[in-house]
């Protein structure tokens, strides 16, 4: 028998002076066995940084043509597509025929990577948002991360402070051009 899923609760604290944005977000999600805890931390802060009230994340690893996090309307229809990590451009460019608002985070040490896979050039379209944080952020965050978590999000000046659980942490937050 397999490994279950890890269940993790908790509350996001967002206050982004740099777009007067203030949000407190109840969290529920799951950690497949699959996903690494550096993952999970990027959809997490992907929520907070990225996402909004009415945001959800995907129903699991098997609904791989979802994004990992998506707003939508009314219809059922995706009016913001947050994918988070290295996604393939292929994937990125369908997202764009199936939702407005394609968002992406990541951090430095992926984004090395993710311009590897692709010679270095991302092409990424002009209204794409890709977003990065420093790995080390991400790494800490990922050893710390209890499945009852309190986190405080404060962005200003480009800046992202943590405040998890008791721990401060800082970051740059790049949006990232082609």
């Amino acid at each position: 028998m397999g490994a279950a899923a890890a269940l993790y609760r908790g509350e996001i604290r967002v206050a982004d002076t740099d777009r007067e944005r203030y949000l407190q977000l109840p969290v529920g999600t799951a950690r497949h066995p699959s996903e690494t805890p550096e993952r999970l931390v990027l959809r997490l802060l992907a929520l907070g940084l990225l996402g909004d009230p009415q945001s959800g994340f995907r129903a699991g690893v098997s609904a791989g043509d979802e994004p990992d996090l998506a707003t939508r309307d009314g219809d059922g229809r995706i009016t913001r597509w947050i994918d988070v990590g290295t996604p393939g451009l292929e994937r990125l460019r369908g997202a764009t025929r199936r939702g407005r608002g394609i968002a992406v985070l990541t951090h430095n040490g992926l984004l090395e990577r993710w311009r590897r896979q692709h010679g270095g050039n991302l092409a990424l379209a002009a209204d794409w948002e890709v977003w990065s944080v420093d790995a080390e952020l991400v790494d800490t965050l990922a050893r710390g991360l209890q499945p009852r978590f309190s986190w405080d999000l404060t962005l200003s000046g480009g800046m992202l402070y943590v405040t998890a659980d008791g721990t401060s942490l800082c970051s740059e937050f790049v949006r990232i051009v082609a």
